[in-house]
């Protein structure tokens, strides 16, 4: 009889057990941990390397992201990588020779996530040199869509050597490379000591040379490793008439196979141009109101200081043109306005073509500079606005 009472006990402790068991919340905290490296080979800063693999290993299993978008090498390579993730372990294998006395750079942005909550290892950057020192220069600034002043995200920038020829970009991968982050922010790194030629480009076809189409940006003065702050205005150069691509070859570049066929009008080219049409050269100089009896407010804009090559354009709020007028000494009127946001931006007409003129890279020629009003403006119904422009003020696009 009491083995039985110990035996229903037992019953009931075991019922109630595998109860508690399964009620209650399930399992512990959310992973929010990226990988961690435990070691990598050859070790960051490293010299004298030969091996053109990278081995990392990591306290837990590891998967890939868009390892070809994410992961940037400097000096850029031809041959793309091989990156594999096995188990803890990553190894990436460089496909081109390396070169001498090079110092190597593998950014990879968020290639690298814990295999089950996909927590990326940020901004991870691993350096080695083939030679016995390690470059430790920086070149860095920021690069801005040359008509909207927004930032260029994602875009590629290089160096080449100061005194290169011009068409070197056409024709010859840069020597070191970074990309722009969301704020169009970029840092080159590892540069060896000496002057350069800096460049940015939307590389839509992973070259790391240029093609005509591609938004591109230049720098006007040599640069001197180290050196910050440099700002770079993106733009897309205006295409070239099939008809006339031939005598421009034939005139001055028909040593230079490469050059002439990059001039050509492609494919890229439209597809870039209808990508970003708001680089190119598209601004008429003056376009008159549509009367809407229904629209009855008006903005008057002084312009100081007073620049007779300025031309003022009204936008709405998403960037879209409406109305431009050249500069007046008694302020530049727009009448007829419906109640709404708007914003206003000034460029300065140099050419003269009462147009806001693209860049030409090989003409060295920068886009026109455009200004932004600093803050967008509620104009209301029925009321009449007054503004003053200090566009010298005025560098970046407002929020």
């Amino acid at each position: 009889m009491q083995s039985r009472v110990y035996l229903l006990l037992f019953v009931v402790v075991l019922a109630v057990s595998c109860a508690s068991r399964g009620s209650g919340p399930q399992g512990g905290p959310k992973d929010t941990i990226p990988p961690q490296i435990l070691s990598v080979l050859p070790e960051d800063g490293a010299l004298e390397v030969s091996s053109q693999e990278i081995q990392m290993r990591f306290d837990e299993y590891i998967t890939l992201n868009n390892p070809t978008e994410q992961i940037l090498i400097s000096p850029p390579q031809q041959a793309q990588p091989i990156v594999k993730a096995i188990g803890k372990r990553l190894s990436l294998t460089l496909q081109d020779s390396l070169l001498p006395n090079t110092t190597y750079s593998i950014y990879f942005g968020s290639a690298i996530q814990d295999n089950n909550e996909k927590n990326p290892l940020k901004d991870i950057t691993l350096s080695f040199s083939t030679g016995s020192t390690i470059d430790s220069l920086e070149i860095s600034g920021d690069v801005i869509f040359a008509q909207t002043l927004l930032p260029a995200e994602g875009t590629l920038v290089g160096i080449h050597p100061f005194d290169a020829e011009d068409s070197i970009v056409f024709k010859t991968p840069f020597l070191r490379i970074a990309k722009t982050d969301k704020q169009g922010h970029f840092t080159i790194s590892h540069v060896k000591e000496g002057m350069y030629r800096i460049y940015a480009i939307q590389d839509s076809n992973r070259t790391y040379t240029y093609h005509r189409g591609e938004p591109i940006a230049f720098l006007d003065t040599v640069v001197t490793a180290p050196a910050s702050d440099i700002r770079l205005r993106l733009f897309v150069e205006p295409p070239l008439l099939r008809q006339n691509t031939d005598s421009l070859a034939a005139d001055s570049i028909t040593s230079d196979s490469l050059l002439i066929d990059s001039l050509k009008v492609d494919s890229l080219l439209a597809d870039s141009l209808q990508r970003d049409s708001v680089l190119t050269d598209s601004i008429p100089a003056k376009q008159e109101p549509t009367i809407d009896s229904t629209a009855t407010a008006t903005l008057r804009v002084h312009i100081e200081p007073l620049d007779t090559l300025a031309f003022l354009q009204l936008l709405t709020d998403k960037d879209v043109p409406l109305f431009t007028q050249p500069a007046d000494e008694k302020g530049v009127l727009f009448e007829y306005l419906k109640g709404g946001t708007y914003m206003l931006r000034l460029f300065i007409d140099l050419d003269g073509d009462s147009l806001w003129t693209t860049g030409d890279l090989l003409n060295k020629q920068q886009p026109e500079s455009m200004y932004y009003f600093p803050k967008k403006l509620k104009i209301k119904d029925n009321w009449d606005f007054e503004e003053t422009f200090r566009w010298q003020d005025a560098v970046v696009h407002p929020q």
